[in-house]
């Protein structure tokens, strides 16, 4: 049995800023560049990751041109409508605007897509995040109890996972919106696979919310088969191609913070600390206020904190990091860790061991944390996965990780970032 080996390089030339500003991330927010300029920096993202994850929040929440799917200059921060990231590709492969169609097929041109954030319609289609499903799979397996569907909190909150432009292109280049064409890889001995620098995707959790609430909330309204609602943003996860293995970052409303069990669904709060270096400065770094001075106060955004970033599975004593999302992340979070999880999605020849994939939570569905070694999952597991996400599995996209295993053998490992 072999796996497919693409690892994510990066040349040294992208360790430095390509923008002009040789300064760090602090002084760039009192320089005279504009907040929505989208940023390109693997040097703060390396040296000021904390500074860096505020850049990219404040970039990608800019109200949106959404003719053109980019930031609209002639408007302000906290502006209502849709912001830059909601115009970009759905994950989802029944989405109107989806980057992996259920057939297979080439998703077309960026802008042909209509842009979904416009419509009333928007969440009459959710499914859970696809790390929970495939967390009650493997638990289900195995004997423990799980229930991926609750009448009572049904259409509460709902999930999207959205790619922009430039990962966007170069899924559909290089003809990785379908299975077949990740398989082709593993087929013709790819070593190396690079996204561009400006790869981009989101994570968001949204959450039903109440017209008093609307002023502290990014707020958007749907019909959903439980009615028209209103859903406030609640969790936004960011990745990006700044370094080897990719840039991370969280941030959660304030309203996450604490724990209720009879919220609907329930919150079981933070359960891992918040690390933000930028707007906390004094060790430990948690004091969960906003970084002041950068335009996040009066609006909308000042509700949102920064839980943490992630650019290495180990700290500098070889310790595991571990970063989550209360939402997302929900019944893991203290074994979380973006970078480890992502490295273990994988794809294989699906002609060989059933085109079984590598096992990212255990088998009580805790997630691993630090250097990833994985192991096959079981057949059973496999064959339960592809009956409950069969489409999702024929249509989804591959960040590269190369993964050393305790044994001393090179795993080649198919990152499916989009599905997880």
């Amino acid at each position: 049995m072999r796996l497919l080996v693409l690892l994510s390089a990066l040349c040294l030339s992208t360790m430095c800023s390509t923008q002009s500003f040789a300064a760090g991330c602090s002084d760039w927010f009192k320089s005279n560049f504009p907040l929505s300029e989208d940023p390109q920096a693997s040097d703060m993202a390396i040296v000021e990751p904390d500074c860096y994850a505020w850049r990219l929040f404040i970039a990608m929440n800019w109200p949106a041109d959404v003719t053109k799917k980019e930031a609209d200059q002639s408007r302000t921060l906290g502006s209502h409508g849709p912001v830059v990231w909601e115009t970009w590709r759905s994950a989802r492969n029944g989405a109107p605007d989806t980057a992996f169609p259920v057939d297979g097929s080439d998703p077309g041109p960026w802008l042909d897509a209509p842009v979904v954030a416009t419509m009333s319609n928007r969440f009459e289609e959710s499914e859970p995040p696809l790390q929970q499903v495939m967390r009650a799979v493997v638990i289900k397996v195995h004997g423990g109890p799980t229930v991926l569907f609750d009448p009572a909190t049904a259409g509460r909150s709902v999930n999207e996972t959205r790619l922009n432009r430039d990962t966007y292109e170069f899924i559909r280049a290089h003809k990785l919106y379908n299975l077949n064409g990740q398989i082709a890889l593993f087929q013709n001995g790819a070593e190396t696979i690079s996204f561009p620098l400006k790869s981009k995707e989101v994570k968001a959790q949204w959450r039903e919310i109440t017209e008093v609430d609307k002023p502290r909330y990014h707020w958007t309204e749907s019909t959903t088969p439980q009615g028209f609602k209103i859903f406030g943003l609640t969790a936004l996860h960011i990745t990006r191609k700044d370094l080897p293995n990719w840039f991370w970052a969280t941030f959660e409303h304030m309203d996450n913070k604490k724990a209720d069990a009879k919220a609907k669904p329930p919150a079981e709060g933070w359960l891992l600390p918040s690390v933000d270096r930028f707007a906390c400065p004094t060790a430990p770094h948690d004091c969960e206020a906003i970084p002041s001075g950068i335009g996040l106060e009066g609006t909308q955004w000042e509700n949102y904190r920064l839980r943490g970033t992630q650019i290495d599975f180990i700290d500098s004593r070889g310790r595991p990091l571990r970063l989550a999302n209360s939402q997302p992340e929900a019944s893991f979070q203290t074994t979380s860790s973006c970078i480890t999880c992502h490295a273990l999605a994988s794809v294989n020849d699906s002609s060989t061991d059933d085109g079984r994939r590598l096992q990212f939570v255990d088998d009580d569905g805790q997630g691993f944390v630090g250097i990833p070694t994985g192991f096959l999952m079981p057949r059973e597991i496999a064959s339960s996965r592809n009956s409950i996400s069969s489409g999702r599995c024929s249509g989804h996209a591959s960040k590269i990780l190369g993964v050393q295993h305790a044994s001393g053998d090179h795993t080649h490992l198919c990152d499916r970032f989009i599905l997880i």
